[in-house]
């Protein structure tokens, strides 16, 4: 089931919530509703393999309560059941997201001939396996406690909002709100914002985008005019942004609902200055994870100047694999890992411009051939691709497609609109205030009349906003985000 979908927005979601509401606030009634609905809400994907989730949920629960420092267990068997969980995650993530392509490399070495047998993916397993991960490995070092049943364990596993795309939540910031958590007018409005802001920015900006960048990287590699492949690869870079930032905070808004706070994962990442800065704004819970328990256990900035240089690569290879089944992740994620080591390596060394925009534009524009590489089917299509936006390939605009049939004024008013967005520093006019809500009712006369136009006003572009993203699904139809494939 799709966030973006009529089924959720118009069935599912409504009688979640009223479910949840009508259910006691006190005791554990509401957690109760919410691991239901987060199971038939993965079920609904996945009807044979949700029992395998609920299998290896109990199954690190086990885990879980023999690692944690009190258990009476000798820090070598601990150390060893750790490594034994992790060991069978990453085995299923490899199994149900590389066995494919680990197989179609395989077979020419060995000389093996093509069995037929595909597996499919398995839906949210990447962020599955993360969040694994993270739960054993904090209950072991004993950065979290041991959940009080097996319920508050699968409700941390399942709960629906980041279940298939994340955000990537430690259960050592989620653990306190499973056994208490804040429910308020306030904070249910500021969700419903949250939530149809993400949704508008799926389906009116990203959606349209994607349509261009999908026509555009299906044109034969080497006709691309330049300007065709500039406009293409540009609607992708805003797309994914777009796409995914807007999943990010419809599941931000979907746990408000329900009185959980989730971690800011996208903080306008386009108006980084450096790569460093750009991936401490882009996917903000990924690149903590990836510092946490893979960058630091390397031996993080704590080792020689080359070594450091060595761990980022590392993350970054492994970060590119974990994205995608296919070369080119791995290229992209190389390519991240040299830029950022170049950075350290150079950084006090040499005169950088000291003017904020040619800083941002720069890292923009490295920023816009990553996004070639990991778009791109193969290497052989991201480098006629990037020829093209050299204006080497020699393609001429008479033979092409007439650029109205790729980019109408719809296409270039959203590709506008997007960039403005991206590219400028608004995010403190499109941050939600419900939470002011309180403060300026208790002012009484015109002053509290005053204090709560604002509040009005954001209202009324939230209704028209999901009004908006609403009529523009069942007009159009919806299409997955972009992130469920990765």
């Amino acid at each position: 089931m799709v966030f973006s979908s009529p089924i959720f927005l118009l069935v599912f979601l409504p009688i979640f919530l009223a479910c949840y509401y009508l259910a006691p606030a006190h005791g554990n009634a509401r957690n109760g509703v919410a691991l239901l609905g987060s199971v038939l809400f993965f079920a609904w994907g996945e009807p044979v393999y949700v029992f395998l989730l609920i299998g290896s949920t109990v199954f690190d629960y086990q885990i879980a309560k023999a690692v944690c420092p009190g258990s009476g267990l000798a820090p070598s068997t601990r150390r060893l059941l750790v490594a034994l969980s992790i060991t069978l995650n990453v085995g299923l993530l490899l199994y149900f997201k590389y066995y494919n392509f680990l197989l179609e490399q395989l077979q020419p070495l060995l000389g093996m001939t093509p069995s037929g047998h595909e597996v499919v993916f398995l839906l949210g397993i990447s962020f599955i396996t993360f969040h694994k991960i993270s739960f054993i490995v904090d209950i072991h070092t004993g950065r979290a406690q041991v959940p009080r049943t097996v319920f508050d364990c699968a409700l941390y596993l399942f709960l629906f909002p980041q279940l298939i795309a994340g955000p990537i939540i430690r259960f050592h910031d989620i653990g306190s709100q499973i056994v208490a958590r804040h429910h308020s007018v306030g904070k249910v409005l500021s969700g419903l914002q949250m939530f149809s802001i993400g949704l508008a920015k799926k389906v009116l900006i990203a959606d349209p985008l994607g349509r261009v960048a999908d026509q555009v990287f299906a044109l034969p590699p080497d006709g691309v005019p330049t300007v065709y492949a500039w406009g293409g690869v540009l609607a992708y870079t805003f797309q994914i942004y777009f796409d995914f930032s807007g999943y990010s905070e419809m599941a931000i808004g979907l746990g408000r609902l329900m009185g959980f706070e989730f971690p800011v994962n996208f903080n306008q990442p386009y108006l980084a200055r450096s790569i460093t800065e750009f991936w401490q704004r882009w996917h903000i819970t990924l690149s903590k994870w990836m510092r946490l328990y893979l960058y630091i256990p390397l031996g993080g900035n704590r080792v020689s100047p080359l070594h450091n240089y060595v761990n980022l690569w590392i993350v970054f290879l492994i970060s590119g694999f974990w994205h995608g089944a296919n070369w080119t992740f791995v290229i992209w994620g190389a390519y991240y890992g040299f830029f950022l080591s170049m950075e350290k390596a150079l950084d006090g060394r040499i005169a950088v411009p000291s003017w904020a925009p040619v800083r941002q534009l720069a890292t923009f524009l490295v920023v816009v051939v990553g996004w070639v590489l990991f778009r791109s089917a193969s290497f052989a299509q991201a480098m006629a691709m990037l020829r093209a936006m050299a204006g080497f390939t020699g393609a001429s605009l008479d033979n092409a497609i007439p650029w109205g049939w790729l980019f109408d004024d719809r296409a270039l008013f959203t590709l506008g609109l997007a960039a403005v967005i991206s590219l400028l520093p608004l995010s403190q006019l499109l941050r939600p205030r419900w939470w002011q809500i309180k403060g300026s009712m208790s002012v009484a006369g015109y002053g509290g009349l005053v204090l709560l136009l604002p509040m009005i006003g954001s209202f009324g572009v939230t209704a028209i906003l999901l009004f908006a993203a609403v009529a523009s699904l069942i007009s159009l139809g919806y299409t997955p985000f972009l992130y469920f494939r990765f």
